[in-house]
């Protein structure tokens, strides 16, 4: 999670700135169900080989998990011929507006004065991103697993893999917009995850999927005072199951104490739905209140120290989306939003937990009564 975090904080302190459950196996095992048991509609269908369907306007229809891997989809979108095609994808992220003031010397002070999710249509090739209608051409730098896009009139999407591509199964790729200074008053960060969306002839075969993951919550103004800052944020690992036949994945009750940040939350994610891949309906509209408290931002090393002043954030998730990615169902991705915060979460299949940074659990699965 130390990874995830590390880049979310560097799209809003600089992006905005400068703008059990084995996939094959027997049908004698009892694990095992045949395809006719299991919910239809809980996975979208197959989209093809990688580019091999077009939409109107000669773009590549958005892949699907057995279109492609993870290298080759890497390569696809960053080839730099301009004669390569374009490929739709459908993504949702969170969003922080976040004003801008111009502070001493010359630098701009930024604060979170409301948060927020969208979906919003990315197209990704010939080393380019469009977002929107937006279109992200210069590559302003290229370093390690981190590609930087800026354009024009302002902005830059930051597109980022993981260190081991081509070695995990579990993978996505980070995605984040920072739509930069708006009449020169306003930015705006957009994070997301860009992956493929399992397909049916990638599904799983056992009744249930054990997955385990991290969830993780970001809420306050972040205006400086002194030192510090409101901002608050936490990270708390939890086992959920998903049902391939009723499309329900488990919910999870937190009231959690970070021991080294010393910072407190409590929530009731309830149970979701997924259809085609995707929440459904009623689950994207779910509601529900998140409580956190402890120290807020503290710049100094050590921290928090018995002097860091103590904040309360009481904010409400209004909507939420969520994803399952990859072969076999090996990701799901949810992601929350309300004006007064967010979060994020992303579930592992069990068996994939080592490529976590976090292997401590610290809400194993309850096991449902009979």
């Amino acid at each position: 999670m130390a990874r995830r975090t590390r880049f979310l904080f560097w799209l809003l302190a600089c992006g905005l700135t400068l703008v059990a459950c084995n996939g094959g196996g027997d049908a004698s095992d009892p694990g095992v169900i045949g395809g006719d048991a299991i919910n239809g509609d809980i996975f979208i269908t197959a989209a093809g080989p990688l580019c091999a369907q077009r939409e109107m306007g000669g773009n590549c229809v958005q892949p699907t998990s057995s279109s492609t891997d993870e290298l080759a989809l890497h390569k696809a979108m960053t080839d730099p011929d301009p004669k390569s095609p374009m490929i739709n994808f459908d993504i949702s992220g969170f969003i922080i507006e976040s004003p801008l003031t111009k502070g001493g010397q010359g630098s701009i002070d930024m604060s979170y004065s409301s948060y927020g999710l969208a979906r919003r249509h990315v197209q990704a090739g010939r080393n380019s991103f469009i977002v929107d209608g937006r279109r992200y051409g210069d590559v302003k730098y290229q370093r390690d697993t981190e590609f930087y896009y800026t354009r024009e009139q302002g902005g830059g999407v930051f597109f980022s893999f993981n260190e081991e591509m081509g070695h995990n199964p579990a993978w996505d790729f980070s995605f984040g917009e920072g739509e930069g200074v708006t009449n020169k008053k306003r930015g705006a960060g957009w994070y997301a995850r860009l992956g493929l969306l399992t397909d049916q002839t990638d599904a799983p075969r056992t009744r249930k999927v054990t997955y385990v993951g991290g969830y993780f919550s970001l809420s306050g103004t972040a205006e400086p005072i002194d030192k510090y800052t409101d901002l608050l944020n936490i990270g708390v690992t939890y086992e959920a199951e998903l049902d391939l036949h009723t499309g329900s994945l488990s919910g999870v009750s937190i009231d959690y104490t970070d021991p080294k940040e010393q910072r407190h939350t409590r929530l009731k994610l309830p149970d979701l739905t997924f259809k085609h891949s995707r929440l459904e309906g009623l689950s994207k509209t779910q509601r529900f209140d998140i409580e956190i408290d402890g120290p807020g931002e503290d710049l100094r090393p050590g921290a928090p120290h018995p002097d860091t002043p103590r904040t309360r954030h009481d904010f409400t998730i209004e909507a939420l989306e969520g994803e399952i990615l990859g072969k076999q169902a090996s990701l799901i991705h949810l992601v929350g939003g309300g004006p007064k915060g967010i979060f994020q979460i992303m579930l592992y299949r069990k068996e994939l937990s080592e490529f976590m940074d976090d292997h401590v659990i610290n809400y194993p699965l309850t096991p449902a009564k009979p």
